[in-house]
């Protein structure tokens, strides 16, 4: 529950800093690229990604989750994410690849 604050509190913080350099969401730090796309089928169904990995592992497997949570609460309501391939994972387990984490996950119902 207290996960789910903090990222419905990143969101805001995201949005409004959409209009303020200032005020821009940081991992770790540093400022990272995220993607997100949803399945064409089932739109529950997701693919996050941020780079670059090389500023900070942490911070990126932060700014990916983000993703995937931001997309949940916009067209769901909601940031629980049934994990696929988790941001959480071992380092040795992520799918890391051309300095880019990718992490797959599906929106709770």
């Amino acid at each position: 529950m207290i996960r789910a604050t903090l990222i419905c509190v990143g969101v805001i913080g995201l949005l409004a800093g959409c209009s303020d350099p200032d005020k821009m969401v940081l991992f770790d730090g540093q400022q990272f690229n995220g993607r997100l796309q949803a399945d064409k089928e089932d739109k529950r169904n997701f693919v996050a990604s941020a780079s670059p990995v090389s500023q900070s592992l942490e911070g990126a497997r932060e700014a990916a989750r983000f993703e995937g949570a931001s997309y949940c609460v916009r067209r769901y309501g909601r940031s629980d994410i049934e994990w696929v391939a988790s941001p959480e994972a071992e380092a040795t387990a992520l799918n890391v690849v051309g300095d880019v984490l990718t992490v797959q996950g599906r929106c709770a119902e």
